[in-house]
């Protein structure tokens, strides 16, 4: 019989035992890898070898790999077969317990996903990895089961000129040729997979040093030089608060943190190598609306509640996202104090509340749970265990189970019975409660939310809303008094939205003079008819520091006073606002039809704002030129093009966007034709995929 065949029936005998079985049987130690990135063809080809050693004797192993190219496998130095079905390798021999072993595989990968090629604003290439929900078995042979963790060593080579960047120590840089450095990293722990990061691209770094001596990296654009402190404003002090609060020693060699382009999420915790959207690298006027503070705090809290500990499975997903959702509102607690936090927590608290009404909800203990009841009901949890149990008992159950379970895998009864145990407790009714009961405990949130005068003064305030203006005035006046708490101020200007009566002009007017940017921000976002006493106030906003202020400003004064539009172009001709030139967009907008504004510069206004759409802008800018042109209806050709190539993107928030609006373009003939007469400039994917669209 033919030797394949004998392995294939081997194969699919043993290719039915889980990877969860495998842990038991096969314990990988550490992964070498050395690979070359190539941005051009958009490959990466190397090779990896695993230490790997036998804990019970089995006949063999798996190594997942998508979709990729084979080129060889040795085994402890030898040549071996494997059969690949295009998902995972398997490697059929009588391992022995007890005994250790190498394997070597090297490959050739044209990743579909995790590893992802794009050119920055400046044409350069870009390269990162996105290993969680995408699997980091797309770009190199590793392990899909988060329970199998792993010491990887990278090495990567690449083009001069650009930095690369992965997990741990860089031990060694040097020249391959003329045209190829080799960057080499060192890790001293073991890591799930899914949290290997690579990221490649023109970059500059500063570097700070924790308090306990560890380097804080912070990378960033070229030309972004005046950005880099407002960007990672409060790192170090983050950073040195989280360690301390969570009582446990950063597990790791050092935290870099790299800005990416067209990034699919906020962030990504990836073993002391955070990648970021760059949407995030933002001015000191950004930063008071769009800052990075939440996610920086996030992303580094994972580094021992996911990445450090890791959940076994997916129902087991709060003990990551939980926990790094509170552990960040307690480091914005310390940035921003007390008021924020509670009042962060009373937001989320309503938004589960409104949540549990749907039919799809679900307990904590799901599986299948949504991103808001993993991320802030989990959080919601741990702040009732804590204010269960005490803060002593709360802090030695954290630094205990961290302790227990570092560098492994663990399941909520492992924290729990941690918990139990540290306290002296019964916590069997507040897991009922917390954990697996389907609504959410909204009364019991509220009797703890209640316990600070802060929160009673502002659910005070609030039992409000459906009172008529004329017997809640004075209440409303004194809410105002200086100095106004941010979050009643907004919460009294909520309460006016609609109302442009004399005494609601009276309390606008004195939520003017506060001179609270978020006050005055709510006022811009929600005073559409101004009224004409307001008009002079109303205009200082256009002077705000906030982007977020000036934009729905500038659009309502534009709106309510036609005879003053050239004004107020003048006056923020110059302000592009957000990483999606928010403002710079609907600058060019209200130019163009501006009939008297610049008439001989219309043509230069739209072209301008049709180049948003371009590949060479991050999407968030793409999309909000694509939603204006479609107001305006009408498209530049290479607009039309550049929205089948968004259609087409990786992100799949942004695919879809560009998917619906291509959808609607459509039913119209004449731009039906439009696509027609722009086939042949369309690369192969593109006119396929025009074509099925076009198909009736």
């Amino acid at each position: 019989m033919d030797m394949r065949f004998i392995i294939y029936i081997l194969w699919f005998v043993f290719s039915i035992k889980s990877f969860a079985q495998q842990i038991h049987e096969v314990d990988f130690l550490k992964g070498e890898v050395n690979v070359f990135v190539d941005s051009k063809f958009k490959k990466i080809e190397g090779k990896v070898m695993y230490t790997f050693k036998i804990l019970k004797s089995t006949k063999s192993l798996i190594i997942d790999a998508q979709k990729m190219q084979i080129m060889g496998v040795l085994l402890d130095e030898k040549k071996t077969d494997i059969v690949y079905n295009n998902k995972s390798i398997e490697i059929v021999s009588d391992f022995i317990a007890g005994s250790a072993h190498t394997i070597e595989i090297q490959y050739i990968a044209v990743p579909e996903k995790a590893l992802y090629f794009v050119n920055d604003y400046k044409g350069n290439d870009q390269v990162w990895t996105q290993g969680q929900g995408k699997y980091t078995s797309n770009w190199l042979p590793s392990f899909d089961d988060m329970n199998e963790k792993i010491e990887f060593d990278l090495t990567i080579n690449y083009d001069r000129g650009y930095e690369v960047i992965a997990n741990g120590e860089l031990i060694k840089k040097e020249l391959v040729n003329d045209s190829i450095l080799r960057w080499q990293y060192d890790m001293k722990q073991p890591m799930s997979s899914y949290l290997l990061a690579l990221a490649i691209g023109k970059y500059k770094k500063v570097t700070e040093i924790s308090e306990s001596g560890v380097p804080l990296e912070m990378y960033f654009y070229p030309g972004d030089e005046s950005k880099v402190e407002p960007t990672y404003r409060n790192t170090k002090k983050i950073f040195d608060f989280l360690e301390k609060e969570i009582g446990y020693t950063f597990p790791w060699q050092n935290y870099k943190q790299i800005p990416v382009k067209d990034f699919l999420y906020a962030g990504m915790e990836n073993t002391g190598t955070t990648i970021f959207s760059d949407v995030f690298v933002v001015d000191s006027i950004a930063y008071k609306d769009r800052n990075y503070i939440n996610v920086n705090a996030h992303e580094l809290a994972h580094q021992w509640f996911g990445d450090l500990v890791t959940e076994t499975e997916g129902k087991h997903h709060w003990l990551q996202e939980g926990f790094a959702t509170y552990y960040a509102l307690l480091a914005e607690k310390e940035v921003f104090g007390e008021e924020y936090f509670l009042y962060k927590l009373y937001e989320s608290a309503e938004q589960l509340t409104e949540q549990s009404k749907a039919k799809k909800t679900t307990s904590l203990l799901d599986a299948k749970a949504s991103s808001l009841t993993f991320y802030q009901r989990g959080a919601w949890a741990i702040h009732a265990l804590r204010k269960l149990i005490g803060d002593t008992n709360f802090k030695i159950t954290i630094h205990n189970y961290l302790e227990k379970h570092k560098f492994k895998n663990a399941k909520t009864s492992d924290f729990m019975n941690i918990a139990a145990e540290v306290s002296g407790m019964d916590l069997s009714k507040y897991q009922k409660t917390w954990l697996e009961a389907v609504p959410f405990p909204s009364q019991q949130a509220l009797d703890i939310l209640t316990e600070t005068e802060f929160i009673k003064t502002y659910l005070g305030l609030a039992q409000e809303r459906t009172q008529p203006l004329a017997g809640k005035w004075g209440t409303l006046a004194n809410a105002l008094d200086f100095p106004v708490n941010d979050y009643i101020g907004q919460e009294v200007i909520y309460q006016l939205e609609g109302d442009t009566s004399k005494e609601s002009i009276a309390l606008l007017d004195k939520a003017f003079e506060t001179n609270n940017i978020f006050v005055r921000q709510t006022i811009a976002n929600t005073l559409n008819k101004i009224p004409p006493e307001l008009k002079e106030q109303y205009e200082s906003l256009l002077l705000d520091s906030s982007y977020a202020t000036i934009e729905p400003a500038l659009y309502h004064l534009w709106i309510n006073f036609p005879s003053n539009r050239k004004k107020y172009l003048d006056q923020t001709k110059d302000i592009v606002g957000f990483n999606d030139k928010n403002i710079r967009i609907l600058w060019l907008v209200l130019a163009v039809n501006t009939p008297s504004y610049q008439t001989e510069k219309h043509q230069d206004f739209f072209n301008e704002l049709s180049e948003y759409t371009s590949y060479k802008n991050h999407f968030s800018t793409r999309e909000n030129a694509f939603a204006y042109l479609e107001s305006l209806q009408s498209f530049s050709d290479q607009s039309l093009i550049d929205l089948i190539q968004g259609s087409l993107h990786y992100n799949w928030r942004f695919r879809k966007y560009c998917r619906k609006l291509l959808d609607n373009l459509l039913k119209d003939s004449k731009y039906q034709k439009k696509y027609v007469d722009l086939k042949d400039d369309l690369s192969k994917r593109q006119r396929e995929f025009l074509e099925k669209k076009l198909t009736p």
